[in-house]
């Protein structure tokens, strides 16, 4: 059994990451062997586009105290087995057992630190947990050949923390399957009136994710519906507030869906919207690649004015930001866009020059 060239390693499903599976694309593009090692539903290896895509039962990782551990130890002797040319770390848990795999072996090891791990939202008000995680990554980042990051907020604040690693930017940019993706009848689907405007959440249902103060805005906004494609565990949460703000019949939900089926969705919209609440560092510093994703499927964009967010649209002219918990603002911005939405569109030059393919090409001077 030969070494993979590439070995893409993430706490998720990677087929539901837009990041991995436009990386995987991008490595098979250059003819360049590719294995990922994933968590799912079951123990299952499966072909993704010439890749081998290896998923750990995520049932085997269901201990708060002692998941994360039997992960390392899965890690380690996966890459033993397949002793990659060189590993992509695709987040913080992942990068651990990498680099204790690095000290055994020569590999070259990239750390994507796609988000601000040590400062996630889920560690507000768990500060021991917040101190293990960063004590891990200060012992383990200086590892790393090369850290990529999703924005130069990000990188500056990992340059600020460990001055002597070498970060390159990649941002979290769609693949050109949202450019060329078939229109989903959304409205057909969800029994949705024609007349209704539809705005569209994709993404994780997590904490600070803005959609509990969409439900409160969508009261005032007419014969409108909110779209929630995606899982986690806010849901019940969601439904309740719904109910409680009286506009149960105005929202819909959508599990998760592959990311080469996203687009579909994202073209059937009228607006989308990531109203991410600053309630970590992590979420401050937030550039959600649905922002992009978005954009290129024509839709404009309601987003926070957290700094990249509200950098982005206000560059690409692609929507409005707001102030997160502003519910004047977000009804002014909405009836701005429903009046004006072409305003709001960008062209299909703009559209092809913000695809993953088209950006971040310099990913693979990094691995050659």
């Amino acid at each position: 059994m030969s070494s993979p060239d590439i070995m893409i390693v993430f706490w998720g499903n990677p087929l539901y990451d837009g990041r991995c599976v436009n990386m995987i694309n991008q490595f098979r593009d250059e003819k360049l062997t590719v294995k990922i090692i994933g968590v799912g539903k079951d123990n299952e290896t499966f072909d993704f586009n010439g890749a081998e895509i290896k998923l750990i039962n995520r049932a085997m990782l269901n201990s708060s105290l002692t998941k994360y551990f039997k992960y390392f130890k899965l890690i380690k002797r996966i890459l033993k087995q397949e002793s990659p040319k060189t590993i992509i770390a695709s987040d913080l848990y992942s990068l651990i057992p990498c680099a204790q795999f690095k000290q055994q072996q020569k590999v070259k090891l990239i750390y994507d630190s796609r988000e601000i791990y040590t400062q996630l939202a889920g560690l507000v008000n768990r500060p021991i947990i917040q101190k293990i995680w960063s004590w891990y990554e200060k012992k383990y980042i200086y590892s790393a050949d090369y850290v990529i990051a999703n924005a130069e907020i990000d990188q500056e604040y990992l340059k600020n923390l460990y001055p002597k690693i070498s970060i390159k930017i990649f941002k979290n940019l769609p693949g050109s399957g949202f450019l060329n993706a078939k229109k989903i009848d959304i409205r057909e689907m969800l029994c949705i009136d024609r007349k209704t405007k539809i705005i569209l959440y994709q993404g994780k249902l997590h904490n600070g994710r803005g959609i509990r103060f969409i439900l409160t805005c969508l009261k005032h906004l007419g014969d409108v519906a909110l779209v929630v494609v995606g899982d986690g565990p806010m849901k019940e949460s969601y439904i309740n507030t719904a109910r409680k703000e009286d506009v149960s019949d105005k929202l819909f939900f959508v599990d998760s869906v592959p990311y080469t089926d996203l687009a579909s969705f994202s073209k059937s919209a009228d607006i989308g919207v990531t109203i991410i609440q600053p309630i970590s560092k992590s979420y401050e510093n937030a550039l959600p690649n649905k922002l992009f994703e978005y954009a290129v499927s024509g839709l404009p964009v309601i987003c926070s004015n957290l700094v990249a967010m509200k950098e982005m649209v206000s560059i690409y002219k692609c929507g409005i930001s707001i102030p997160p918990t502003d519910l004047n603002a977000f009804i002014e911005a909405f009836n701005t866009i429903n009046k004006n939405e072409n305003n709001f569109k960008i062209g299909i030059n703009l559209q092809k020059e913000l695809l993953w393919e088209n950006q971040n090409k310099q990913l693979i001077e990094l691995i050659k």
